[in-house]
């Protein structure tokens, strides 16, 4: 018998706090049910709109990455790196 996995709500002001102490290391921010919702997200994280733990604006970048449970929002801190700085 097989269980469904309950998802998590999303922490974003954890994710973003947990980013700006490890600049240019991607932080899971949480998953979500669809795509489109992931895709959202992240463009709010870019953006700094509507979720202002990633204000400003530009400090951060975020991808998706489908998964067996949904779709993962993964996020970095971009700002104070050192030049040449790899990731």
């Amino acid at each position: 018998m097989s269980r469904h996995r309950s998802r998590q709500r999303a922490d974003h002001q954890h994710a973003a706090e947990q980013a700006r102490q490890m600049p240019g290391q991607w932080v899971l921010a949480g998953t979500y049910g669809s795509s489109a919702s992931a895709v959202s997200a992240a463009l709010q994280v870019r953006t700094g709109n509507r979720v202002p733990a990633y204000r400003p604006a530009g400090s951060f970048e975020a991808h998706t990455e489908l998964t067996q449970d949904g779709a993962d929002l993964w996020v970095r801190y971009v700002v104070d790196q050192p030049e040449g700085a790899s990731t």
